[in-house]
């Protein structure tokens, strides 16, 4: 797509499409830090799609004052619905790649740590549990890092994490600092 397309479907599309795909995209991006946090991650990327249509069709019923408007003309509800949703997918991509500050601070094991925690300790201490782990694993001498691993994650994990789920993600984790530290070497 050229700019003068892209441009162009602004212009066809409108201001409103615009200003409702911004809403769309905090609506979602709340969604997901709240209630959507364990959701499949493919059911998520359908999302901003699903609400961009829901808004848009709120908006048409209220500017015509008319819920037929919305049986009448259910095509170019959805058109710009999905235009919408499009948007603030565009939107936030836009934000993740040119204003959202990146987390600073984490080495490359502690990254890929804080990675493979994510989903079993709560969002807002795992990167201390991932430099906790970090270390862990880097002063570990006597072969037990599984152990300490699995314990770190124990304390931490929210309460739905079983003992098993524990032990895999410790093993994992160790796996994965063993290999980076390898391809490292």
């Amino acid at each position: 797509m050229t700019v003068i397309e892209i441009i162009d479907a602004f212009t066809f599309y409108g201001l409103d499409v615009i200003l409702l795909a911004a809403a769309t995209a905090v609506a979602v991006q709340l969604c997901k830090v709240t209630f959507l946090k364990r959701l499949n991650k493919k059911i998520v990327t359908f999302l901003p799609f699903t609400l961009g249509t829901l808004f848009y069709a709120a908006y048409a019923a209220g500017k015509n004052l008319s819920l037929a408007y919305l049986v009448t003309e259910y095509v170019s509800v959805l058109e710009h619905g999905v235009a919408v949703g499009a948007a603030a997918t565009l939107l936030y991509v836009l934000y993740e790649q040119f204003v959202r500050e990146k987390k600073q601070g984490l080495s490359a094991a502690e990254g890929v740590i804080a990675t493979l925690i994510e989903g079993y300790v709560p969002a807002k201490s795992a990167e201390r549990v991932a430099k906790l782990i970090a270390e862990a694993i880097e002063k570990d001498l006597t072969g037990g890092g599984a152990e300490r691993v699995a314990k770190l994650i124990a304390e931490n994990a929210n309460a739905d994490v079983s003992e098993r789920d524990v032990e895999l993600l410790a093993k994992l984790v160790i796996e994965a600092v063993a290999h980076l530290n390898g391809a490292r070497a």
